[in-house]
């Protein structure tokens, strides 16, 4: 009897291994990338938006490469409502640096989460944002919140994730032009 339940019980698993060995789901339009990410665009000049801030902007773009859209929060300013702001968090980096005389500022900036407007970008559209150069450094990244946009769910919320842009991120050639 117990040979036939140990028998039962191996032939449930090897059901259940061959059921999900089937054709994983595809949740990404490139599988080379991930399924939400932040491309470089450009650097230029951007209006300042906070303190001292510097008026050289990354221009950055947030890429939807998931088969189903995304939510971002989307800030504009009441000086130039047609930049587009993200609540980007910045995330300090443990790491070995070599001396150099850049100074680095005291405290990361960011933008933090303040109320905005949610903005849906589709499956392989992107939304172009800047943030001042002094949001990626050697000491830190960047990275935005967002939520896939799924159905309503009874309790709770759909879990937020981010998307990350460091300084490795930007093209080689553009390093030293960052904090210039």
């Amino acid at each position: 009897m117990r040979g036939l339940g140990y028998a039962a019980l191996i032939s449930a698993l090897t059901v259940c291994c061959l059921a999900q060995s089937g054709p994983t789901p595809k949740l990404a339009l490139d599988g080379a990338r991930p399924i939400v990410y932040i491309a470089f665009d450009h650097i230029g000049a951007r209006p300042t938006v906070e303190g001292d801030e510097p008026n050289r902007g990354l221009w950055l773009r947030l890429v939807n490469n998931s088969v189903v859209p995304i939510e971002v929060q989307t800030m504009t300013t009441s000086t130039k409502p047609e930049l587009t702001l993200v609540p980007d968090e910045i995330v300090g980096r443990w790491i070995r640096i070599s001396e150099s005389d850049e100074p680095e500022p005291k405290e990361p900036p960011g933008y933090g989460t303040p109320p905005g407007s949610p903005e849906l970008i589709q499956p392989g559209k992107s939304l172009l944002f800047s943030v001042p150069v002094t949001h990626v450094s050697r000491s830190w990244y960047m990275r935005v919140p967002f939520r896939l946009h799924l159905p309503p769910i009874k309790h709770g919320i759909q879990p937020l994730s981010y998307a990350e842009f460091t300084l490795e991120d930007l093209p080689e050639n553009l390093l030293r032009k960052v904090h210039e």
